[in-house]
């Protein structure tokens, strides 16, 4: 981690350096582009007096120097910016090695109560696992992260081609970083990038598109040379005839035109992005196998960074239609809007196909390249070994990754076998719900390919499905407790269904009276154990541990207990095998002062 923390300083400290070296470079270029500018007016008026044909070929000099100067500066103010926003990007991973990680996107659109999961182990929202890992650069990547934690992977075979293609990232931090800080230097709002998506349903026309390769050839070449006999001869009649052509015909493509400006104009610095994502991704040298796949997919119908370029220089070149100073002229005599209309159309038809597929690859790299950060961030952290068969959950020092390191109580754990279900008991704060959410944020970050938080782990990939926070509903006209059934019944439901699940439970039956609570409880473990249902529970209730008697073999209490020593309460939070055998709810409420 320290030599992590230096690694990340280092690129803070030599890009801070380019900066400044850019910097300069744009203030000479400005400072050149502005005597260039001057110079467009001042030489006529000087060199006409020598030779004027001299003067115009320094005019046109001076303009051709100020363009350049123009294009360069913005390429240079494009570099510096990049600069500024992987410096930006050091200085937040420097955070988040040291546990501060609020500034990332929380993923709150994701939380889903009826989720198998998700809203219990705290997936998605403020201090989130997906806030912790999360560090995509595209609307489509954050919700493919957020996919890969909601639906992970059950096939060994997958998990371990995964494991490997995240291992390639980990090691590949100058890529991946390089892949975040373009992703970030040009933003979109999941409008836009639902835009893209939609092309591939979009069908583009123009109502002359056969006589268009033909008249893209004729009508300006008229134009010109009546352009030139209005300036040589002063005959203006055949230039208005042909600028008039021009309009007639613009008018009657104007709401093709509008729809493809609609649909691709102003969208350069976003295709930008995309074009380098595309070349960083194919630059690559992918080993594994899910990478090569990937990449292949890819490229399948060509290059896609070569396509996005002509993307976006054709809608580059069809936005000057938005300067009046140029638009005008140019649809007067170069049909400007019908012609880049129809490369656009033609673009379009020859990807059409591509759209998803490239819009897919950008969003799993960028999802796994997060993922890669992860992994890379956490050095201690071990990539999980697979089983199959019966169920099977080994762990050696697992913990929960969302707590600091230095905070953090690790444990071993063992279910499997002819063992299928384990009873935590434990006073209030000593632990259990936290154990619950490390063992099922584990398995969650493992089937996703990522390394878990533990020394060592085993487990078999199985959906985990949980109920550890209920909640009513006053929009549905539902209580606590019935909230609590339906969730209840919709775990059993899977299990009828012969679902391979690990279940994990809180406390059960929270809503209702100890008796009726303990029958229900003892009644739900019972048709768990028939069924051959694997699962994790903890409760208060201690006379729901006495199943252990009734079933030796399948059954195993485990416990986090505390001490009071000096009138205080001492906590360890770490497991132990048996029932706990101190309570601390009415040592609490002396404590508080509510009861004497």
């Amino acid at each position: 981690m320290p030599e992590l923390k230096v690694t990340y300083e280092q690129i803070i400290s030599e890009g801070r350096m380019k900066i400044k070296r850019l910097s300069r470079t744009l203030y000479t270029l400005s400072f050149m582009r502005l005597t260039f500018f001057l110079l467009c007016f001042i030489l006529p008026f000087w060199m006409y007096r020598v030779n004027g044909a001299f003067a115009v070929l320094s005019v046109a000099f001076s303009l051709s120097m100020f363009l350049f100067l123009v294009k360069k500066y913005q390429q240079t103010s494009i570099l510096r910016k990049f600069e500024q926003l992987k410096v930006e990007l050091n200085l937040q991973e420097i955070e988040a090695l040291q546990h501060q990680f609020s500034m990332f996107d929380s993923g709150t659109e994701f939380i889903d109560p009826n989720h198998m999961n998700s809203y219990d182990l705290d997936l998605f929202g403020k201090g989130s696992l997906f806030q912790f890992i999360n560090r995509t650069v595209t609307p489509k990547g954050k919700q493919n992260l957020a996919q890969m934690l909601q639906s992970p992977m059950l096939k060994v075979e997958d998990l371990q081609n995964r494991q490997y293609l995240i291992k390639e990232l980990t090691l590949a931090l100058t890529w991946r970083q390089d892949f975040s800080t373009w992703g970030k230097l040009y933003g979109e709002d999941k409008n836009e990038n639902d835009l893209f998506g939609s092309w591939s349903k979009q069908v583009f026309a123009l109502k002359s598109e056969a006589w268009l390769p033909v008249l893209f050839w004729v009508l300006p070449l008229i134009s010109l040379i009546s352009l030139g006999v209005w300036i040589f001869i002063g005959s203006s009649i055949a230039f208005i005839f042909s600028t008039i052509l021009q309009m007639v015909l613009w008018y009657i493509e104007k709401s093709n035109i509008k729809n493809c400006d609609l649909q691709f104009g102003k969208r350069a610095n976003v295709l930008q992005k995309y074009e380098v994502l595309f070349r960083e991704m194919e630059s690559f040298p992918w080993e594994s196998s899910e990478g090569k796949q990937r990449r292949n997919d890819l490229i399948q119908n060509g290059i896609p960074s070569m396509e996005a370029r002509k993307l976006r220089k054709i809608v580059t070149s069809f936005d000057n239609r938005n300067n009046f100073l140029f638009g005008v002229p140019l649809n007067l005599v170069f049909l400007w809007d019908i012609l880049h209309s129809y490369r656009l159309i033609k673009w379009h038809r020859r990807n059409q196909g591509n759209y998803q597929l490239w819009i897919n690859a950008i969003a799993f790299t960028d999802a796994c390249n997060s993922l890669g950060n992860y992994a890379c961030n956490h050095p201690d952290a071990n990539y999980p070994g697979f089983s199959q068969g019966e169920f099977q959950l080994s762990a050696v020092q697992m913990g929960h990754p969302l707590i600091h390191r230095n905070k953090r109580v690790s444990n071993d754990f063992d279910l499997g076998g002819t063992q299928q279900l384990q009873i935590i008991t434990g006073a209030n704060m000593s632990g259990k719900s936290t154990f619950l959410r490390t063992i099922g944020v584990n398995m969650v970050l493992g089937m996703c390919g990522a390394p878990v938080c533990a020394r060592k782990m085993n487990f078999k990939p199985v959906e985990v499905f949980s109920n550890m926070r209920t909640t009513d509903s006053l929009f549905d006209d539902e209580s606590y407790f019935f909230a609590e059934l339906k969730r209840l019944q919709a775990i059993l439901e899977e299990v009828d269904k012969g679902r391979d699940l690990l279940i994990i439970l809180d406390e059960i039956l929270k809503g209702t009276n100890s008796v009726d609570k303990l029958y229900g409880s003892q009644k739900l473990v019972h048709r768990l154990i028939a069924k051959g249902t694997s699962a994790i529970i903890a409760t208060h209730d201690l006379k729901l541990t006495e199943i252990e008697l009734e079933f030796p073999d399948k059954v195993k209490n485990q416990c986090f207990e505390i001490s009071i020593e000096n009138d205080e309460m001492q906590f360890d939070y770490t497991l132990q095998s048996g029932v706990t055998t101190i309570m601390n709810a009415s040592f609490l409420m002396k404590k508080m002062g509510i009861i004497e």
